[in-house]
């Protein structure tokens, strides 16, 4: 190698490895590849490295089409070349070029740090048991000892079709049938009065055509979601259903919120995202359970837990190639006070719904106000109204809210 590519600079700009400290971006960079290629080069996915185009012209391929092309000067170019979401399985460079292999291996665990490194220098205020667990925690962290739940098949199989243009319904409903939980959990779905049914749907096929693809896609995971909350001691088993229902509690009032009040967000992905906001919690609490001698009372789980969740979720999220916003509303979703001064997101849905849900469970301690509907998401939101016959939105809300928490508490 003679030279690097005049765009080699530009590397701090690369998503996600901007997210690293200028030490660690540089030690990524030092045990990264840079290939210079001839036209015409097929670049194929490989797990385990993240690849950039830093100079040339490329086109992305799926089952041999061409689902995108663009440049080393475009905006694509700041994010790998290859997307498990979205299916990519190769790319061809079409003129001479430069790519950059990072090990995505290397990548995560210097990110993993980066992030536990901010949160073990914060002022936690733990007791001497927490901080115990804390260091524990940490160091599980640190080794790769933390073992992230894997993405439910069918739901990820489903999450790449989807994003493919050149796969239909068919295939959609094959991938479906591979899993006969989640096939009977989406036709009892698509029965229910959430979805306005007016004839019982007995198949997969016509339950996936009722729904629609996106619909299928987001709902499939939500309702995959649920294996993913299980564990051994009956202590942790304890917190874990604890933590799914009120994950699957705040999940459903955010699908009828949006519903109600944001009509330009998509409930179905309002519900995934309630879904998600705590997954962080479950690999901490699985590692405790494996280690059970690391617990003496509930007591113990306390901050140490809350302050870790965040980088686990993040690294999760990250794993499973879901889009930012999602990162955003595991980072912000006790932002009680965020205010955007832009149109209702997602995070603002998780936020009130949050809110709301601990109103109706009495959670005093965890009210960030006297009047949660002074605060700001609750507002732009029309959460602190009652309408003409003098019902607040829960009132009116409740049986919607019952129906979507007993469709994904359905074995």
């Amino acid at each position: 190698m003679t030279r690097l590519p005049s765009d080699f600079a530009k590397c701090n700009q690369l998503s996600p490895l901007d997210e690293l400290g200028q030490n660690d971006l540089q030690l990524l960079l030092e045990q990264s590849e840079v290939q210079q290629l001839e036209p015409r080069t097929l670049v194929t996915a490989e797990r385990g490295q993240l690849v950039y185009l830093l100079e040339g012209e490329v086109s992305l391929l799926s089952g041999g089409f061409v689902t995108e092309s663009f440049t080393h000067l475009d905006q694509r170019a700041l994010t790998p070349l290859f997307n498990e979401a979205l299916d990519e399985d190769s790319a061809v460079l079409t003129s001479h070029g430069w790519i950059l292999l990072v090990d995505r291996g290397l990548f995560d665990g210097l990110y993993f740090q980066a992030q536990a490194a901010r949160v073990e220098t914060s002022e936690l205020d733990l007791s001497k048991a927490e901080n115990e667990l804390f260091q524990h925690l940490l160091r599980a962290f640190n080794n790769n000892k933390l073992d992230l739940p894997a993405l439910p098949e069918a739901a990820f199989k489903i999450r790449q079709a989807i994003n493919n243009p050149e796969v239909g319904s068919t295939e959609i409903i094959q991938i479906v049938q591979t899993d006969p939980v989640l096939s009977a959990r989406l036709v009892k779905v698509a029965n229910s009065p959430l979805y306005g049914t007016w004839r019982e749907i007995k198949t997969v096929r016509d339950a996936v055509r009722r729904l629609g693809l996106e619909t299928t896609k987001n709902l499939s995971f939500s309702l995959s979601v649920r294996q993913l909350f299980k564990a051994k001691t009956s202590l942790i088993k304890q917190q874990i259903q604890k933590i799914y229902q009120e994950s699957t509690a705040v999940a459903a009032i955010a699908y009828v919120v949006t519903q109600s009040q944001a009509k330009h967000l998509d409930p179905e992905q309002a519900l995934l995202s309630g879904l998600v906001q705590n997954l962080g919690l479950i690999p901490i609490l699985k590692y405790i359970d494996e280690h059970p001698s690391m617990m003496v009372s509930i007591d113990q789980l306390g901050k140490s837990i809350k302050n870790l969740y965040v980088p686990v979720s993040t690294l999760i999220l990250n794993e499973w190639n879901f889009d930012p916003e999602f990162i955003d509303i595991v980072e912000n979703n006790e932002n009680w006070e965020r205010d955007t001064k832009q149109e209702t997101d997602y995070t603002d849905i998780i936020i009130a719904s949050k809110l709301i849900y601990q109103q109706e469970h009495l959670q005093d301690d965890g009210l960030p106000h006297e009047r949660i509907d002074d605060l700001p998401v609750m507002r732009k939101l029309g959460l602190h109204e009652f309408d003409d016959e003098g019902h607040f939105f829960m009132d009116k809300a409740q049986i919607e809210i019952a129906e979507m928490q007993k469709l994904l508490h359905t074995t």
